[in-house]
């Protein structure tokens, strides 16, 4: 979602900067500073973040769990987006396809301050990478210092204060200092910043062709890591007792399942997804492939690919739905991500309630087990039936994509892939006991 905001807050703004927020960070990023750049479609319009990600190349699949042992932390790591792991050749690709030229910059301290002063000097947005867990207003655990990658829109200035579109319908303000220690800290991007210079008009057809092209390659992958077969691989965790990776194993005593539910919800529906863990921004874009590409049979893969995330939303909200604490946790979750997307700035002191009240979780279910045996064994049973579910789901949304594709005209782009149809579908394991579910709640903002 992107809203256009002036104000005596945004003081310092670049005047060509009027979109902020949106649901993923890099495709957010793509529309508002294209937009800002003056690049428009056929129609005068500014580009979607919708269209973005699908000519980006769609959708990804990856399920990471990473166990921090030290501190009884657990947490699940998601690749909605193409190519999510290769961001940068994430970016090259997109900026290809649209004409534009993509400007990178990177080295030391002086020399990225250097680059920043002067992109800002010049009046142009640019993205900068950045570690989310020293961005201070998400209220992040030290523990995760260097772990969590994030990127935003350096936007403007203010005196010491440099102004930052990150999925907010505000701007946020950051110390120069701040945003220099974020951008320093992970290596693999460290001081990294990126400016689009749009070229000659792109070929809007073309670009969407070879994105859907790159999206059924990639999902039509027989990878356990980085395309839909990982989902089947993670139907089976949840239930394996002899796999190191499997649910009963990593769990065993309860250890870390609090923040591992916590984050699978997160990351679904509140992190970077715009909820749904994205399918339903894919299924906007499918729907924008119908009319411009003149294929009607693009409306049916957007309806599944809007079922597929209503599905992703109902199993995320099953995994904190077992207990008084885990509902509780998840709505505190639900208002902080709200209070940070619809108010930005000014949302931030309202973040700090619900961080105590989240940090005093943590500490609890840290020392004891958050779910009875009976309990989590019963969560994961239903957990592995609903991801078997999906699993199918998903392939029968790209297998939609693949027959709308092969009906339209033929792809004249040079990186369209011959058209493959993968073969992950997973049988649904026999019915197993549900945990008690309540009535999602409704909660203002949220989406």
């Amino acid at each position: 979602m992107h809203r256009r905001h002036t104000g005596a807050q945004d003081v310092g703004i670049h005047p060509s900067y009027t979109r902020f927020g949106g649901s993923h960070a890099d495709t957010a990023a793509a529309a508002n500073m294209l937009a800002a750049e003056g690049l428009r479609g056929a129609d005068g319009q500014p580009l979607s973040e919708a269209l973005l990600l699908g000519i980006g190349g769609g959708l990804g699949a990856g399920y990471i769990l990473w166990e921090f042992k030290a501190h009884a932390l657990t947490l699940i790591v998601f690749g909605w987006r193409s190519r999510f792991n290769y961001p940068v050749e994430w970016w090259n690709r997109l900026c290809a396809r649209l004409h534009v030229t993509p400007g990178w910059s990177e080295g030391g301290v002086r020399a990225a301050d250097k680059a920043l002063e002067a992109a800002l000097a010049s009046g142009r947005p640019e993205l900068a990478w950045v570690d989310h867990s020293l961005l201070p207003y998400y209220g992040r655990q030290e523990m995760l210092n260097g772990h969590i990658r994030h990127s935003v829109v350096v936007a403007g200035s203010d005196g010491d204060f440099v102004l930052v579109d990150d999925l907010a319908a505000r701007p946020f303000r950051l110390r120069r200092a701040e945003l220099r220690a974020a951008r320093d800290r992970i290596p693999s991007y460290r001081n990294r910043l990126l400016t689009l210079t749009p070229g000659d008009a792109p070929d809007v057809k073309a670009a969407m062709r070879a994105g859907i092209a790159a999206h059924i390659a990639a999902l039509s992958d027989d990878s356990e890591s980085f395309s839909l077969p990982v989902y089947r691989k993670w139907a089976r965790l949840f239930t394996d007792t002899h796999n190191p990776k499997g649910w009963p194993q990593v769990f065993a005593g309860g250890r870390g399942l609090f923040t591992a539910l916590c984050s699978l919800y997160e990351g679904i529906e509140l992190f970077n997804t715009g909820g749904g863990g994205l399918r339903p921004l894919y299924a906007a874009f499918l729907e924008e492939a119908a009319v411009t590409l003149d294929q009607p049979r693009y409306r049916e893969a957007a309806a599944r690919y809007r079922e597929l995330g209503a599905g992703w939303t109902r199993f995320a909200f099953d995994a904190l739905d077992a207990t008084p604490s885990l509902r509780e946790a998840r709505e505190l979750m639900l208002n902080r991500a709200a209070a940070l997307r619809e108010k930005g700035p000014v949302g931030v002191m309202e973040t700090r309630g619900y961080e105590e009240r989240l940090a005093l979780f943590e500490a609890r279910y840290a020392a004891q087990p958050v779910l009875s045996p009976g309990e989590s064994g019963a969560l994961f049973a239903h957990l592995g039936d609903a991801m078997a579910t999906l699993c199918n789901a998903e392939v029968a949304a790209l297998q939609a994509v693949i027959r709308a594709a092969g009906a339209s005209a033929a792809h004249t782009d040079a990186d369209a892939p011959t058209l493959l149809t993968p073969a992950v579908a997973v049988p649904a394991p026999a019915a197993s006991p549900r945990p008690r579910r309540t009535r999602q709640p409704k909660v203002k903002g949220a989406g």
